[in-house]
């Protein structure tokens, strides 16, 4: 329907795909990391590397929601989560869960230039306060910091891939169809048909059509990403470090707890 509720059409399709993706990178990243450092010392190519097969292994996993969430909020299928998975395999085939997956493959390279970004200049301002070098010290990030540094790093992976993720998007949502057809065209005449492919090569304000928004979103969803997961990662880095300093304490015999020197034994 129209009004307020008509700019949520597909959201819980789309916090699906997008917590997925997340999770799945994450996790991927984490894995290909510990096989990279296992093998020699990571250098900033092999950081991208890491990033861009885990971004594979994300868009792999969860392109078939990506597509629905798309569809959906295009306004390109109508109904449920399941009837609509249903409707795009009958008329589309499994391939239409992957419709523009030669994109998304390219697009990888967004959470590499990203997350690579955000390490780097991480790196280097843990590195001016010579936190790294302070022993038993948690170095880690301010919220403002984490906040700036991530929406700073997305906002160039974005401007740098918007127009793949353009034309992956028009791909994706598809021809309409008739169930959907004529209440989009009275809901919205002046958009853009979204069955029309884009050119390959199209002037820069073509190519960068609706970026404002795309890039508010995803600047905002990297910085409160990024200043959870440093918060989360300080937490579990105290709380290890006080883990270890009470089994150490326990561990000590109770004479260096004491202060006291141990017993001596008796000499004749």
């Amino acid at each position: 329907g129209s009004g307020p509720l008509a700019l949520f059409r597909g959201v819980g399709t789309k916090f699906a795909d997008t917590g997925a993706r997340y999770f799945v990178y994450y996790f991927a990243h984490e894995a290909l990391s510990a096989i990279a450092r296992g093998l020699s010392a990571v250098s900033t190519s092999t950081s991208m590397l890491v990033g861009y097969l885990a971004g594979v292994v994300a868009v792999t996993v969860t392109m078939p929601l990506d597509v629905l969430a798309t569809k959906l909020q295009a306004g390109t299928v109508c109904g449920g989560v399941l009837p609509a998975f249903a409707r795009i395999v009958r008329l589309e085939g499994v391939r239409g869960l992957y419709v523009g997956y030669g994109f998304n493959l390219a697009l990888c390279l967004n959470p590499a230039i990203a997350n690579t970004s955000f390490e780097l200049v991480k790196a280097a301002v843990l590195d001016s306060r010579g936190k790294r070098r302070a022993e038993g010290r948690v170095g880690g990030l301010s919220n403002f910091e984490a906040f700036a540094i991530g929406a700073v790093t997305k906002a160039v992976a974005v401007l740098a891939t918007y127009p793949m993720t353009r034309w992956k998007t028009i791909r994706q949502a598809g021809p309409l169809d008739d169930s959907s057809s004529a209440h989009r065209e009275r809901e919205a005449p002046d958009c853009p048909n979204v069955s029309g492919r884009a050119p390959l090569f199209e002037p820069l304000r073509v190519a960068y059509t609706g970026l404002g928004s795309q890039l508010l979103k995803a600047m905002l969803q990297a910085a409160l990403l990024h200043m959870a997961k440093e918060r989360i990662e300080g937490s579990i880095g105290a709380g290890l470090q006080l883990f270890l300093r009470l089994t150490l304490v326990n561990d000590r015999p109770e004479s260096a707890l004491s202060g006291r020197a141990p017993p001596q034994p008796m000499t004749r």
